[in-house]
């Protein structure tokens, strides 16, 4: 059991400022989202309008991480009002239930993979049926999952994470018609840089650029099933959501959101910060701090009135 107490703790050595109501004795010992909730856990509301206090009252041993902008009334339970919810929780719930995180795995390299380069740092996991040919250089602390192919001149940062069946550097789409009318495949002598602390979804696929380098910078998150064409520079903290295509050539700069089914046309620009609805479609430049949404994609609204 968890007391309510060594969670404030937790917060005050991390600098986490916070206002607590309740029982410091109380105790805890799972923890579950808002609407699958159970006793003796913690959860999390982003907006305390979202919270039914009665069931809340129902649930025995619940503790509750809020915002700081409004009081939850009538509340039974212990609260914990801190600024981000989202982001304290989830930091409460890594720190203390560790243990639990598929996330924590041991360094080695599985038997049934093939790493052929000798360029890798400290503490690498990498998972069954993977391969990494010669040319890949690879950080420390770096996870590679399960049936992962990474070919050609591919640099890999410190504390990435590329998720089961994943390609890096195939081949992009590049084609010239020969004198025949017949379409032939460029050559493609660039490779892939990808950053420190980015995460890489299952299944996706990015090509290796063609005269220079794809770039996915520092703490870009690509989710599932995604595809990052040749030439593509992804910069710092910008995150690409399940099924978003991204054409050759395009730049992404930093803090974008591409909502799922995003599609971006080749050798355009997306502005700093700009936000993708579901489904959107750029066929020219996105400027930053936008909101654009639909088919092509339009400007809906400046992204700091969401």
């Amino acid at each position: 059991m968890i007391q309510i107490k060594e969670v404030l703790d937790f917060l005050a050595k991390n600098d986490i400022e916070y206002i607590f109501e309740g029982d410091g004795e109380f105790t805890f010992k799972t923890f579950c989202p808002l609407k699958e909730l159970k006793e003796n856990s913690i959860t999390w509301v982003r907006n305390v309008k979202d919270v039914n206090v009665s069931e809340l009252n129902r649930v025995s041993g619940l503790v509750l991480v809020a915002e700081l902008k409004e009081n939850v009334q009538g509340a039974s339970f212990p609260v914990v009002y801190v600024e981000n919810a989202h982001r304290t929780y989830f930091r409460i719930v890594a720190h203390f239930f560790e243990s639990q995180d598929p996330e924590n795995r041991q360094e080695g390299i599985a038997a049934t993979a093939v790493v052929e380069t000798t360029d890798i740092g400290e503490h690498l996991f990498v998972g069954h049926h993977t391969y990494i040919g010669p040319d890949v250089k690879v950080g420390c602390n770096v996870s590679i999952l399960n049936n992962v192919t990474i070919q050609g001149k591919v640099e890999i940062g410190d504390y990435t994470v590329i998720e089961s069946g994943a390609t890096i550097g195939v081949c992009g789409f590049g084609h010239y018609l020969n004198e025949e009318g017949k379409p032939v495949c460029v050559p493609h002598f660039g490779g892939v840089i990808i950053g420190s602390n980015v995460r890489i979804g299952a299944s996706s696929a990015v090509a290796r650029g063609c005269l220079s380098d794809t770039v996915i910078e520092d703490y870009v998150k690509i989710d599932n099933l995604c595809h990052i064409a040749h030439n593509v520079h992804i910069k710092q903290r910008a995150q690409v959501i399940a099924g978003a295509v991204i054409g050759g050539s395009t730049t992404v700069e930093e803090g974008v959101w591409l909502a799922p089914g995003s599609l971006l046309n080749n050798g355009i620009n997306v502005g700093e910060n700009a936000y993708f609805g579901l489904g959107a479609v750029a066929i020219k430049d996105v400027p930053g701090n936008k909101v654009v949404v639909g088919m092509p994609a339009k400007v809906l609204r400046d992204r700091d009135e969401m």
